[in-house]
């Protein structure tokens, strides 16, 4: 009995190339069905409703919306905050106080199943999350044109989606991602991508503000420069920063960033 031919079959050159389409789809069909829970990894909650600021936002989709909500001094712009993953606003309320203390107004809001959210995170549920924040910013009576849109790592693929789509007077990146699929596997060679900010951001010429740690080990700095360089914006700028990583960029270079920020935004038409 020829074992040899039993197990592999019979030789063609045709072989190698359905082996390759085999192994092609077996990792596609893993990519789009484990995306979500490789992209989102909610910790639990670090903070309760007595946090200082708390509120609650009404979601289509998810349902409630945890959110920080502190206001901004007359005149000044109010900033919507996308935070990274593996954290909630409550891990964040640092860079909250350092806006704020710059009088700026943030609403921070945690994505479906972070923090004290309901619901469970996806690609469209973090959208419809940031679309409900925008809306809960304009019924508080604040314009379109003093709200600047801020994203950090995953929360850059909420950002820019609703700047796609809405016209505000700033958005601002810190250590974006060209897409999660750029991310896992350097180029989005699968279908069903997330967060596709490389598509997206050369149709928004929104002022802009790109910063990104050249030593970033989960999101490479690569991709940070990449979106920069292809947004048409006319008002943009680009901040690298030196000698820190992905997540110890305002531990090691907070004045630079929160300098940047300020700069940039002081910069902007006054509504």
């Amino acid at each position: 009995m020829n074992w040899k031919r039993l197990l592999i079959g019979k030789w063609s050159w045709k072989r190698p190339f359905m082996s390759l389409g085999s192994i092609y789809i077996l990792l596609g069909l893993f990519a789009v069905s484990c995306a979500d829970r490789m992209i989102f990894l909610p910790p639990a909650p670090s903070y309760g409703e007595n946090l200082r600021g708390y509120t609650k936002i009404d979601s289509k989709i998810s349902g409630s919306i945890a959110a920080i909500h502190v206001k901004a001094k007359p005149g000044a712009p109010t900033i919507i905050y996308s935070h990274g993953n593996a954290e909630d606003v409550g891990q964040n309320m640092d860079i909250v106080y350092a806006l704020k203390s710059k009088g700026y107004g943030v609403i921070a809001y945690d994505y479906p199943g972070y923090g004290l959210s309901t619901g469970k995170p996806t690609q469209t549920s973090t959208q419809e999350s940031i679309q409900a924040t925008w809306d809960y910013a304009i019924n508080s009576g604040i314009p379109a044109s003093s709200i600047i849109i801020v994203g950090r790592s995953v929360g850059s693929g909420p950002s820019v989606w609703l700047a796609s789509h809405t016209e505000p007077a700033g958005l601002i990146l810190i250590s974006p991602l060209k897409s999660a699929y750029c991310v896992a596997f350097g180029y989005p060679i699968f279908p069903g991508d997330r967060f596709p900010n490389y598509k997206r951001i050369p149709k928004i010429d929104t002022p802009l503000l790109v910063i990104h740690s050249e030593q970033d080990e989960v999101i490479p700095f690569s991709h940070g420069k990449e979106l920069f360089e292809v947004s048409p914006a006319s008002n943009k700028f680009f901040v690298p920063i030196k000698k820190t990583g992905h997540n110890d960029m305002f531990y090691h270079a907070p004045d630079k960033i929160f300098d940047a920020i300020d700069t940039f935004i002081k910069q902007l038409p006054k509504p």
